[in-house]
Protein backbone atom coordinates (compact mmCIF):
# COMPACT_ATOMS: atom_id res chain seq x y z
CA UNK A 1 0.00 0.00 0.00
CA UNK A 2 2.99 2.32 0.91
CA UNK A 3 4.69 1.63 -2.70
CA UNK A 4 2.67 4.32 -4.86
CA UNK A 5 3.34 7.00 -2.18
CA UNK A 6 6.94 6.17 -1.91
CA UNK A 7 7.11 6.49 -5.86
CA UNK A 8 5.68 9.95 -6.07
CA UNK A 9 7.33 10.88 -2.63
CA UNK A 10 11.04 9.26 -4.86
CA UNK A 11 9.62 11.77 -7.66
CA UNK A 12 9.16 14.44 -6.19
CA UNK A 13 12.54 14.61 -4.87
CA UNK A 14 14.38 13.27 -7.50
CA UNK A 15 13.26 16.41 -9.76
CA UNK A 16 10.91 14.37 -11.97
CA UNK A 17 7.89 17.01 -11.76
CA UNK A 18 10.11 19.43 -12.79
CA UNK A 19 12.04 17.52 -15.36
CA UNK A 20 8.46 17.45 -16.44
CA UNK A 21 8.09 21.21 -16.87
CA UNK A 22 10.82 21.50 -18.58
CA UNK A 23 10.24 19.62 -21.27
CA UNK A 24 7.19 21.23 -21.83
CA UNK A 25 8.80 24.71 -21.85
CA UNK A 26 11.42 23.50 -24.17
CA UNK A 27 8.23 21.86 -25.93
CA UNK A 28 6.58 25.29 -26.59
CA UNK A 29 9.91 26.87 -27.52
CA UNK A 30 10.40 24.69 -30.09
CA UNK A 31 6.90 25.00 -31.62
CA UNK A 32 7.51 28.89 -31.51
CA UNK A 33 10.97 28.79 -33.44
CA UNK A 34 9.11 26.03 -35.54
CA UNK A 35 6.43 28.78 -36.52
CA UNK A 36 8.57 31.54 -36.81
CA UNK A 37 10.88 29.39 -39.27
CA UNK A 38 7.73 28.84 -41.30
CA UNK A 39 6.96 32.02 -40.95
CA UNK A 40 10.35 33.50 -42.37
CA UNK A 41 9.68 31.23 -45.16
CA UNK A 42 6.43 32.55 -46.41
CA UNK A 43 7.92 35.81 -45.99
CA UNK A 44 10.96 34.39 -48.23
CA UNK A 45 8.65 33.47 -50.92
CA UNK A 46 6.52 36.38 -50.91
CA UNK A 47 9.55 38.88 -51.45
CA UNK A 48 10.73 36.16 -54.14
CA UNK A 49 6.89 36.58 -55.59
CA UNK A 50 7.66 40.23 -55.18
CA UNK A 51 10.36 40.54 -56.88
CA UNK A 52 9.81 37.98 -59.88
CA UNK A 53 6.66 40.56 -60.62
CA UNK A 54 8.27 43.91 -60.44
CA UNK A 55 11.36 42.57 -62.37
CA UNK A 56 8.30 41.39 -65.14
CA UNK A 57 6.67 45.40 -64.94
CA UNK A 58 10.09 46.95 -64.85
CA UNK A 59 10.86 45.53 -67.98
CA UNK A 60 8.03 46.88 -69.43
CA UNK A 61 8.67 50.97 -67.54
CA UNK A 62 12.50 50.31 -69.20
CA UNK A 63 11.45 50.77 -72.73
CA UNK A 64 8.60 53.31 -72.82
CA UNK A 65 8.50 56.47 -70.41
CA UNK A 66 6.54 54.83 -67.72
CA UNK A 67 7.45 55.04 -63.92
CA UNK A 68 6.19 52.37 -61.34
CA UNK A 69 3.62 53.35 -59.01
CA UNK A 70 2.35 51.55 -55.63
CA UNK A 71 -1.52 51.20 -55.25
CA UNK A 72 -2.22 52.80 -51.69
CA UNK A 73 -5.89 52.44 -51.65
CA UNK A 74 -8.62 51.25 -54.36
CA UNK A 75 -12.30 50.53 -54.09
CA UNK A 76 -13.68 49.87 -51.78
CA UNK A 77 -12.04 51.49 -49.18
CA UNK A 78 -11.58 54.64 -51.95
CA UNK A 79 -14.12 56.59 -53.69
CA UNK A 80 -15.67 54.70 -56.75
CA UNK A 81 -13.32 53.16 -59.52
CA UNK A 82 -10.56 55.44 -57.63
CA UNK A 83 -6.86 54.59 -57.22
CA UNK A 84 -4.55 56.00 -55.02
CA UNK A 85 -1.02 55.64 -55.78
CA UNK A 86 2.30 56.88 -54.00
CA UNK A 87 3.85 59.07 -56.28
CA UNK A 88 3.07 62.29 -57.27
CA UNK A 89 4.11 65.35 -58.82
CA UNK A 90 7.98 64.55 -56.96
CA UNK A 91 7.82 62.01 -60.04
CA UNK A 92 6.92 64.50 -62.62
CA UNK A 93 2.84 63.07 -63.11
CA UNK A 94 0.70 65.06 -64.98
CA UNK A 95 -3.09 65.23 -64.81
CA UNK A 96 -4.20 62.67 -67.74
CA UNK A 97 -1.55 60.62 -67.76
CA UNK A 98 -2.18 57.16 -68.70
CA UNK A 99 -2.06 54.18 -65.92
CA UNK A 100 -1.55 50.70 -67.24
CA UNK A 101 -1.87 47.66 -64.99
CA UNK A 102 0.35 44.48 -65.21
CA UNK A 103 0.26 43.45 -68.99
CA UNK A 104 -0.05 46.78 -70.99
CA UNK A 105 -3.27 47.43 -69.99
CA UNK A 106 -4.90 50.28 -69.78
CA UNK A 107 -7.19 51.08 -67.24
CA UNK A 108 -7.13 54.71 -66.85
CA UNK A 109 -6.31 58.19 -66.19
CA UNK A 110 -4.25 60.11 -63.71
CA UNK A 111 -6.61 62.77 -62.47
CA UNK A 112 -5.84 65.04 -59.20
CA UNK A 113 -1.99 65.41 -58.64
CA UNK A 114 -0.54 66.12 -55.00
CA UNK A 115 2.75 66.43 -54.27
CA UNK A 116 3.99 62.73 -53.31
CA UNK A 117 0.04 60.93 -54.61
CA UNK A 118 -2.02 61.04 -57.29
CA UNK A 119 -5.76 59.76 -58.10
CA UNK A 120 -5.93 57.13 -60.64
CA UNK A 121 -9.94 57.62 -62.57
CA UNK A 122 -10.70 53.91 -63.89
CA UNK A 123 -11.68 53.58 -67.85
CA UNK A 124 -14.63 52.51 -66.41
CA UNK A 125 -15.99 54.82 -64.22
CA UNK A 126 -19.93 55.05 -65.09
CA UNK A 127 -21.18 56.92 -67.63
CA UNK A 128 -17.75 57.56 -69.68
CA UNK A 129 -18.00 56.76 -73.02
CA UNK A 130 -14.67 55.30 -75.86
CA UNK A 131 -14.89 54.27 -79.66
CA UNK A 132 -13.65 50.92 -79.48
CA UNK A 133 -13.06 48.05 -81.74
CA UNK A 134 -13.85 44.31 -81.15
CA UNK A 135 -12.51 41.13 -82.25
CA UNK A 136 -10.44 40.88 -84.76
CA UNK A 137 -12.52 41.87 -87.30
CA UNK A 138 -12.68 44.85 -85.68
CA UNK A 139 -16.15 45.58 -85.03
CA UNK A 140 -16.71 49.31 -84.49
CA UNK A 141 -18.72 50.28 -81.61
CA UNK A 142 -19.41 52.87 -78.57
CA UNK A 143 -18.50 51.41 -75.36
CA UNK A 144 -20.00 52.90 -72.12
CA UNK A 145 -18.47 52.99 -68.14
CA UNK A 146 -20.53 50.65 -65.90
CA UNK A 147 -18.10 50.91 -63.26
CA UNK A 148 -16.11 48.07 -61.30
CA UNK A 149 -14.04 47.78 -64.63
CA UNK A 150 -17.06 46.86 -66.61
CA UNK A 151 -17.80 48.13 -69.79
CA UNK A 152 -20.62 47.98 -72.02
CA UNK A 153 -21.06 48.29 -75.82
CA UNK A 154 -24.40 47.40 -78.33
CA UNK A 155 -23.22 46.16 -82.11
CA UNK A 156 -25.48 45.11 -84.68
CA UNK A 157 -26.99 41.36 -84.20
CA UNK A 158 -25.18 40.63 -87.92
CA UNK A 159 -21.63 41.57 -86.46
CA UNK A 160 -19.46 38.25 -85.10
CA UNK A 161 -18.27 39.03 -81.43
CA UNK A 162 -17.55 36.57 -79.15
CA UNK A 163 -16.25 35.54 -75.70
CA UNK A 164 -12.53 36.33 -75.57
CA UNK A 165 -12.46 39.03 -78.29
CA UNK A 166 -9.91 41.90 -77.08
CA UNK A 167 -11.06 44.97 -77.10
CA UNK A 168 -9.34 47.85 -78.45
CA UNK A 169 -9.75 51.79 -77.93
CA UNK A 170 -8.67 53.91 -81.11
CA UNK A 171 -8.89 57.43 -79.50
CA UNK A 172 -6.52 55.69 -75.94
CA UNK A 173 -4.02 54.73 -78.45
CA UNK A 174 -5.07 51.44 -79.95
CA UNK A 175 -4.12 50.13 -76.45
CA UNK A 176 -6.15 46.81 -75.37
CA UNK A 177 -9.18 47.98 -72.32
CA UNK A 178 -10.64 44.92 -71.78
CA UNK A 179 -11.54 41.49 -73.09
CA UNK A 180 -15.40 40.14 -74.16
CA UNK A 181 -16.88 38.48 -71.18
CA UNK A 182 -20.45 38.28 -71.81
CA UNK A 183 -22.96 38.92 -74.61
CA UNK A 184 -26.48 39.27 -75.02
CA UNK A 185 -29.22 39.42 -77.41
CA UNK A 186 -32.83 40.38 -77.56
CA UNK A 187 -35.41 39.22 -80.47
CA UNK A 188 -36.88 42.30 -80.23
CA UNK A 189 -33.77 44.89 -80.66
CA UNK A 190 -31.69 44.42 -84.07
CA UNK A 191 -28.78 44.41 -81.55
CA UNK A 192 -26.79 42.72 -79.15
CA UNK A 193 -24.77 43.88 -76.20
CA UNK A 194 -21.11 43.40 -75.54
CA UNK A 195 -19.82 43.05 -72.16
CA UNK A 196 -15.75 43.20 -71.24
CA UNK A 197 -13.53 44.20 -68.66
CA UNK A 198 -9.84 44.20 -68.17
CA UNK A 199 -8.35 40.80 -67.95
CA UNK A 200 -7.28 41.03 -64.55
CA UNK A 201 -8.78 41.94 -61.23
CA UNK A 202 -8.65 45.28 -60.31
CA UNK A 203 -9.38 44.83 -57.20
CA UNK A 204 -5.94 42.87 -56.85
CA UNK A 205 -3.78 45.26 -58.64
CA UNK A 206 -0.68 46.33 -56.27
CA UNK A 207 1.57 47.96 -58.62
CA UNK A 208 0.96 50.19 -61.92
CA UNK A 209 2.53 52.07 -64.64
CA UNK A 210 2.09 55.33 -65.13
CA UNK A 211 3.11 57.82 -67.81
CA UNK A 212 4.37 60.94 -67.47
CA UNK A 213 2.33 62.51 -70.75
CA UNK A 214 -0.96 63.07 -71.94
CA UNK A 215 -2.31 60.75 -74.67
Amino acid sequence: MAKPFWRLKFSVESGLFSSTESLIWENEMLKRQLAEIQTGSTTVKAVMFENQELRAILGRASTTPLVLAAVLVRPPLSAYDVFIIDIGKDHGLISGGPVYAPGNVMIGHIGTVLSQTAKVQLLSSPDKKYDVLIGSSSVSAIAIGEGGGYFEARVSREDFVSKGDFVLAPSLGNRVIGIVTDITTDSNQPFQSVFFAPPINIYEIRWLLVGKFVM
